[in-house]
């Protein structure tokens, strides 16, 4: 299985690829996680990120492996074991500076080779942002060795806050729901176009008409990649972008109203959060954990 948790996802504790992390380590304890994606190489994210928290690897991947732990739970055992240095100056400050450095992180020439190869990406699209690449390879990978494999009811992984090379935020969540409800693999409590959803809004965003996609997507079944070139062609050649800086930032500051914020948590168990983008990334991973030891 394709880890879809992306290095932009982060939970309370504020730290990026800390979830991808955990996912990538439960997964491949559960035998399920890809072969092409490692969850401790050397010079790896997933060692690094437990460096910036200064945690011991072996450790911790030992408590997962042995707990298997929700990922709230993995959170809670990290301050366990950091006690109140964890909220000291110092390791917020690091955190603050591992994130701006997975967010701005750029691909060496290689591994933009390999990425553009994976995913078909034209070689003339001048994208090196890590970002950008691994999220469209995760996607990619997950269209050709996974959609065709799975069963039951899905969680969509895919965050509202990631994005691909035309940098639309929810855009690769929306197609992923899509697909998946397509396909019939979407879980029941995952609706896809809700009058007041994130999905239909990111197309009005990008003057998509709702119908066409929902019917592009159905009847295609694209790649990601596919998709975002039919949205090009839909956007005649130029996607709006005073509008989609608009959206995104409307998408990474979102405030749940409390009504909301009580519903998640009682699914999940987490204290008084307001951010959406921490809420929804819980909710998600609360629920794929479930999944995981079905």
């Amino acid at each position: 299985m394709v880890p879809l948790i992306s290095s932009l996802a982060y939970g309370p504790l504020g730290a990026c690829q800390l979830p991808r992390t955990w996912w990538k380590a439960l997964t491949r304890n559960a035998g399920i996680l890809d072969d092409e994606y490692p969850d401790m190489t050397d010079n790896g994210l997933d060692p690094r990120v437990l460096h910036a928290l200064n945690l011991d690897i072996d450790t911790t991947l030992a408590y997962l492996r042995e707990n298997m732990p929700s990922y709230l739970e993995f959170e809670a055992w990290i301050l366990e074991q950091r006690g109140d240095d964890f909220w000291g100056f110092e390791q917020q400050d690091a955190i603050v500076r591992w994130n701006a450095f997975i967010r701005a992180r750029r691909h060496r020439s290689e591994k933009i080779e390999e990425t553009y190869t994976d995913t078909g990406l034209p070689r003339n699209a001048g994208i090196d942002s890590a970002t950008v690449l691994n999220s469209l390879q995760d996607l990619q990978l997950f269209y050709k060795r996974d959609l065709s494999k799975l069963s039951g009811n899905i969680v969509p992984l895919v965050a509202t806050i990631d994005f691909g090379p035309l940098g639309v935020r929810q855009l690769p969540r929306t197609w992923y729901k899509i697909l998946l409800r397509a396909k019939g693999l979407l879980h029941p409590d995952y609706p896809d176009m809700t009058e007041s959803g994130l999905d239909p809004r990111v197309l009005r965003a990008l003057n998509l008409d709702i119908d066409t996609t929902l019917n592009y997507i159905r009847e295609n079944l694209p790649s990601y990649l596919e998709f975002e070139g039919w949205v090009l062609e839909q956007c005649g050649g130029q996607i709006p972008a005073q509008a989609v800086d608009e959206w995104n930032d409307y998408l990474c500051n979102r405030i749940h109203n409390d009504a909301k914020r009580a519903e998640i948590r009682a699914t999940v168990g987490c204290g008084d959060i307001s951010s959406a983008v921490v809420l929804n990334h819980i909710e998600d991973w609360h629920l794929a954990h479930q999944w995981l030891l079905m």
